[in-house]
């Protein structure tokens, strides 16, 4: 199926590069910092737009107005602000805007929106309230590791893309999520990694590489230290309860 393509124009660009990273595996999301750069976009499909209020050159309406004009007077646009001015919100209503939302973003329920814009449905639950820049931004850090734990994360790498010291993104990291980035990250891999174990055509050593790790004597102590029992254990014990559960089958 072909993916919708999201207009997302945003001036600040660690947000945009957030909302971006989150958003690209289920759309294609074409960035621009300004109304002059929204505007060389439209020549590509649009399905929806996401536009910050306030930007350097015009406001969100008239980058709003632009696209209805060049693209389609009824797409669906959603305007972002960090104001609390009536008069932006009745400019969204009398615009049609399909939301109006507050920053710092809950990147959950922007996810949320555009799929039920789309005709489709999330059954993900809300995320707690995001009051800060830093806590946007640590969600989305957050949703790139959960989409990516099978690459080579490393903290400098993430507190880079944070545009953090080690130092502050590890006390940030920690004080949002109420574990460290290493102990985040091992969580996520060792969850899909006990769900491919599952399968009896991939070995071991295939899984550890799949979920992330490059050596299988890493794997199997971290997977150990979750489980208490190492991966080959976990497999056996789980096929011997589907064995146990077809006999009783069989038997009825």
């Amino acid at each position: 199926m072909k993916k919708k393509s999201v207009l997302l124009v945003e001036d600040d660009g660690v947000v945009r590069d957030v909302i971006k990273g989150v958003l690209e595996p289920e759309y294609n999301v074409l960035g621009a910092s300004d109304y002059s750069e929204a505007v060389k976009l439209l020549r590509n499909p649009i399905d929806i737009a996401i536009i910050d209020y306030v930007l350097p050159d015009r406001d969100g309406f008239e980058v709003l107005k632009a696209v209805r004009e060049m693209v389609d007077p009824t797409l669906p646009a959603i305007v972002m602000t960090g104001y609390s001015d009536e008069n932006v919100l009745i400019k969204a209503i009398r615009t049609e805007v399909a939301d109006y939302i507050k920053k710092p973003l809950n990147l959950t329920y922007l996810k949320r929106r555009l799929s039920e814009i789309f005709g489709g449905e999330d059954n993900n639950k809300y995320h707690e309230s995001v009051e800060t820049r830093e806590e946007f931004i640590l969600d989305g850090i957050a949703a790139y590791i959960e989409e990516g734990y099978m690459k080579d994360l490393t903290l400098d790498k993430l507190a880079r893309m944070a545009c953090m010291s080690r130092f502050k993104f590890c006390r940030a990291f920690k004080e949002r999520f109420g574990q460290t980035f290493i102990s985040y990250l091992n969580s996520i891999r060792i969850k899909n990694a006990a769900n491919l174990l599952k399968n009896y055509n991939l070995s071991i050593t295939e899984i550890a590489y799949f979920v992330g790790y490059r050596s299988a004597a890493h794997f199997n102590r971290v997977f150990k230290a979750a489980y208490k029992i190492s991966p080959r254990e976990y497999r056996k014990k789980l096929f011997n309860l589907i064995a146990s559960w077809q006999n009783a089958k069989n038997v009825e």
